[in-house]
């Protein structure tokens, strides 16, 4: 008990032991004067009177107490509110000691997180003692490879002796050709003999059927010359179906020979384009991407066809700045070459490039869908050599909804578990694999790389390494997520979402 308290309780016993003696005084005083108030017998009006006084007096003595004493005051208006108040604060001062022992023991977690960090420092210490090796291995590996080109240049002096055979070669294949057309050109020649022979029995057959009608009228008296003449003109029919036998004859033959003298030419062409490759460095290689475009549903024929013509500039635009050069007589480094078909009926027609372009316009029109076009090389390509391609056509439907998930890992987050080169791996193999099978179009920038489907800012990269790199738990579930609505024909972009191992 405070000192305050005691001084109160010390007022009160003196006023109540002060209350008591006055009552009695007053009561005596009272009773000898034997007054009457309000008719009541003078005994009763001594104690009413003795007990009002009382209770005034008690009054008095709490209304001087709580003018006079401040403790006093504050534990007749709020009594109750501070006991209330008291079990609050109480209750805080518990939960408070419960928070201090967590912070306690957070800090105590902290110190070890800090020993594992020095630990982890250590360990990239030897890391990069490790690739410091390893660049001194690749140091000598680059003398090696200096070594090996040295031995390649003599290799490619070989392979240009072996070029000037091959142009020795092509030169005896011209000399071929050139002699083929000098037969092809004979023969034509003899066709055309034929035929102006074929005229003038045409003739001779038409003047003999003129002089059978005249002679019609002297039947009867020149019968026996009639069934000479009619001999005549069945030797005639003969001769003339053996001479239509041998012009159609030639006209094969010449046919044939146009044909052979058309592969050779090719097989010119193409043995002047392998000795190129050989000797120049690759520009485009067979079945790298050159350009990409989307046709929305419901275009007309009008756009469709300039989207054809741009997609064939941006294809033309990459080849060039691959080392690509248009070829004598083309504007563009980058072409659909002209095929050869065989029809139903056995005969062969030639399909240009316009008729080509027309056909994937009819496609692309027909689907009623939104179609991606790629343009795709289909064969090696030399620097300074046109890049023959194909279009090839894809519906182009949603593949990914904004946040849908791709892929999830679980990475162990042990500096010795390396986590950054499981997060690469996850992203080259995992993430890139899943999307090919849900139906994002690979890019295939560079034969012999691993097609790509999308890409990652450096930012989100750098984030992402530094979430690994500081997370506490040994295992975290790792999340990659699209960033946006993503359709076959675009490009992939990612967010990523950790999670400690077990939840979700």
């Amino acid at each position: 008990m405070t000192p305050t308290m005691l001084g109160i309780f010390a007022l009160l016993v003196v006023f109540g032991g002060a209350l008591a003696y006055a009552g009695d005084w007053l009561g005596r005083r009272l009773g000898k004067q034997r007054l009457s108030l309000f008719g009541i017998r003078p005994r009763h009006t001594a104690t009413l009177i003795t007990t009002l006084t009382g209770c005034l007096t008690v009054a008095l003595t709490v209304v001087g107490m709580t003018l006079v004493n401040e403790s006093f005051r504050a534990w007749i208006t709020r009594g109750d509110r501070i006991l209330v108040e008291l079990r609050e604060n109480e209750a805080r001062l518990k939960e408070l000691q419960a928070r201090n022992a967590d912070l306690q023991s957070t800090n105590a977690q902290l110190q070890r997180e800090g020993k594992r960090l020095g630990e982890a420092l250590e360990a990239l210490e030897r890391e990069y003692q490790a690739r410091l090796q390893q660049v001194r291995q690749l140091e000598a590996q680059l003398t090696q490879a200096r070594e090996q080109l040295r031995q390649n240049q003599q290799l490619l002096r070989q392979a240009e002796a072996r070029l000037a055979q091959a142009r020795q070669a092509r030169e005896a294949l011209q000399q071929q050709i050139q002699a083929v057309r000098m037969q092809i050109a004979a023969l034509e020649r003899q066709q055309a003999q034929l035929r102006a022979q074929n005229d003038e029995f045409a003739e001779q057959g038409a003047a003999l059927a003129s002089e059978n009608a005249k002679l019609d009228a002297e039947n009867q008296r020149l019968q026996s010359q009639n069934q000479q003449l009619e001999a005549q003109n069945r030797q005639l029919a003969q001769a003339n179906e053996q001479l239509e036998t041998q012009n159609t004859y030639l006209l094969e033959r010449a046919a044939t020979l146009r044909r052979q003298l058309e592969e050779l030419e090719r097989a010119t062409r193409e043995l002047a384009q392998l000795a190129n490759i050989r000797l120049t460095p690759i520009a485009v290689q067979l079945g790298e991407e050159l350009g990409r475009a989307v046709f929305p549903a419901g275009w007309s024929e009008v756009r469709v066809r300039q989207g054809l013509q741009d997609l064939l500039s941006l294809a033309d635009r990459t080849a060039r700045a691959r080392g690509a050069a248009p070829a004598a007589g083309q504007s563009r480094a980058a072409f659909i070459p002209d095929k050869r078909v065989r029809l139903v009926s056995g005969e062969q027609a030639e399909i240009t490039e316009s008729e080509s372009l027309e056909v994937v316009q009819q496609n692309i029109r027909a689907s009623g869908d939104s179609v991606a076009v790629v343009a795709v090389a289909i064969m090696n390509a030399a620097q300074g050599e046109p890049v023959p391609i194909e279009l090839r056509l894809y519906r182009n439907r949603k593949v990914f909804d904004e946040g849908a998930e791709v892929a999830r890992i679980t990475l162990d987050c042990r500096p010795q578990s390396r986590p950054l080169e499981q997060v690469l791996r996850f992203l080259q193999t995992e993430v890139r694999e899943r999307a090919i099978e849900a139906g994002i179009l690979p890019r295939q920038e560079q034969a012999g790389a691993p097609p790509t489907v999308g890409e990652t800012s450096p930012e989100t990269l750098i984030e992402l390494m530094e979430r690994v790199r500081q997370c506490r738990a040994e295992r975290v579930v790792l999340i990659a997520r699209a960033a946006k609505t993503t359709y076959a024909a675009d490009t992939l972009t990612l967010r990523f979402e950790a999670m400690p191992a077990g939840k979700g």
